[in-house]
This record gives C-alpha cells, sequence and structure tokens, in this order.
C-alpha cells in the first residue's frame, strides 16, 4: 500500500507549490513513474482521487508517464534495458537486478523515478 502514501505526499507538493500562485483551481497534474519504484499504476490513481477530494485538485487530469528502466554495467559496460519477474512479491521485496549479459552488478540509470513534472492551474487575472 505504498501507493496510497507515495501519491499522499505528491498531493501535498503539488498543494504547496500552488499556493505560491494563488489558483482558482488545478486542472492537470503530469508526473513520471519509473517502472523500478514498483508503483501500481491503478492504485496511484485512486490514491489521487480519494486524497483530492474538497481540494483544489478535485476532478484534476491525472497523466502520468511511465519510465522505462535503463542501466548500466559496471564491469562490461552494457548499457539497456533489464528483465526482472514482475510477481505479487514485489509489494515486499524489491528484485535484485543483474546485468543480463554477464551478470554483475548495474547501476541504475532510469526507471525509479517519481516525479511531479508539470502542474496547470487555473489563477485568478
Amino acid at each position: 500500500m505504498h501507493e496510497f502514501s507515495t501519491m499522499q505526499h505528491i498531493v501535498e507538493v503539488i498543494l504547496s507549490e500552488a499556493q505560491k500562485h494563488n489558483p482558482e483551481k488545478i486542472t492537470r497534474v503530469n508526473l513520471e513513474i519509473g517502472e523500478l519504484t514498483f508503483l501500481g499504476i491503478e492504485q496511484l490513481r485512486f490514491a489521487f482521487q480519494v486524497l483530492t477530494r474538497g481540494t483544489l485538485l478535485e476532478n484534476a487530469e491525472l497523466k502520468i508517464d511511465i519510465i522505462k528502466p535503463l542501466i548500466q554495467c559496471t564491469t562490461c559496460e552494457y548499457s539497456g534495458d533489464t528483465e526482472y519477474d514482475e510477481g505479487p512479491e514485489l509489494h515486499f521485496m524489491i528484485p535484485l537486478l543483474k546485468c543480463p549479459r554477464c551478470g554483475k552488478d548495474i547501476e541504475i540509470v532510469k526507471g525509479r523515478e517519481c516525479t511531479v513534472t508539470s502542474i496547470q492551474m487555473e489563477v485568478e487575472s
């Protein structure tokens, strides 16, 4: 259920930033979520609906772009995608990722993002 607490933090950040601009309402929020966060997109959407009731975010469109993983091998210099099992255990433990070419340790370049990329608001002129 880490989707709910993650979205709670995202909503708090958005509302805090919005206060600086005194909007009438917020109409759209764009997020980038990396696959390697293992956050459930539908659970995030549900949490967004629940957490935004009665706020400036109520009825705002939520657009979520999924960022595919990109890894870099620290040994053979492989750069690219990685494979992992997408079982229910991902809610309890993060898989150990290894290089698909040589089996050694890797660095994650992309795929762990959880970023608010933009907020659209209606501001009184």
